[in-house]
């Protein structure tokens, strides 16, 4: 009996959590993504930029990042200026939601006719991180990736097949490292440290991460070499290289951290 009752409310825990999930995401499509779409097909400067916080980020394939308002939107006024006529649209995929902050993950598709004639109909996904302000959702972090850009680069390689599969954070970590979305463009890794806790050597390709709470780490190279982080929350970072590395919670508080593996794009050397 005691396992039926536990079977049931587990599996109407789960539900719950599955309906809230489904509901933001009807939210975040109404009140981000269509919004988004419609201020940009109607080259709506002021509409798009309230969907920003004031020290927003948004970062596309490998360009450099754009930070902060003023620089979104001299962004913005590039593209509206260029285009003739924008035919743009955004989808929710997944949503995590943690109190007045998500993580949301979709795809996008463009058609668009420049100003000297030009046709161009491009497609890709991005991810947000988002925080609500007041009764309103906004963007903090924009990451969106090209498709085509991807395609263009992989012709003759594959570069995210010669990763040593045992030293994937997820294989060697689960208790730390939990899978979020899994493509051919990104992984999304949602990671839990508690404190005192390490994870395992293993190794990350390009990504991008932002501290949901932050802490105290040391982390240790495979030659034994020790370095100190300190990671404030709300800190975004980009690593152009590989890492390969074992981490430890040397703080007194939990850490979480939301990683973006960039699995098309090619390291640097560190």
């Amino acid at each position: 009996m005691k396992k039926i009752i536990f079977s049931i409310l587990a599996i109407s825990l789960f539900s719950c959590v599955s309906n809230q999930e489904n509901q933001f995401m009807d939210i975040y499509q109404s009140e981000l993504c269509d919004k988004y779409s419609l201020f940009v097909n109607n080259k709506d400067l002021n509409g798009i930029l309230s969907l920003y916080t004031d020290d927003a980020v948004i970062n596309g394939n490998a360009v450099d990042p754009i930070i902060g308002k003023e620089a979104i939107k001299s962004d913005f006024i590039k593209w509206f200026e260029n285009a003739d006529s924008i035919d743009h649209r955004a989808t929710v995929i997944s949503a995590n939601v943690f109190g007045n902050k998500a993580f949301v993950y979709g795809s996008w598709k463009l058609s668009q006719i420049s100003k000297d004639g030009k046709k161009s109909n491009l497609k890709g996904n991005w991810m947000n991180h988002s925080e609500k302000i007041g009764n309103s959702w906004k963007m903090k972090i924009d990451l969106w990736n090209d498709a085509e850009f991807y395609d263009l680069r992989d012709q003759n390689r594959d570069y995210i097949s010669t990763q040593d599969k045992s030293m994937l954070p997820e294989n060697v970590s689960p208790d730390v490292y939990t899978v979020l979305v899994d493509n051919d463009y990104v992984k999304v890794l949602d990671v839990k440290f508690k404190s005192g806790q390490s994870d395992n050597m293993h190794q990350h390709n390009v990504f991008t991460g932002y501290v949901v709470n932050g802490g105290k780490m040391l982390s240790t190279m495979p030659d034994g070499t020790t370095r100190t982080m300190e990671l404030p929350n709300g800190m975004a970072v980009h690593r152009d290289f590989e890492t390969i590395h074992q981490v430890k919670n040397i703080g007194d508080s939990d850490i979480h951290i939301i990683l973006v593996e960039h699995k098309n794009i090619e390291p640097t050397s560190n």
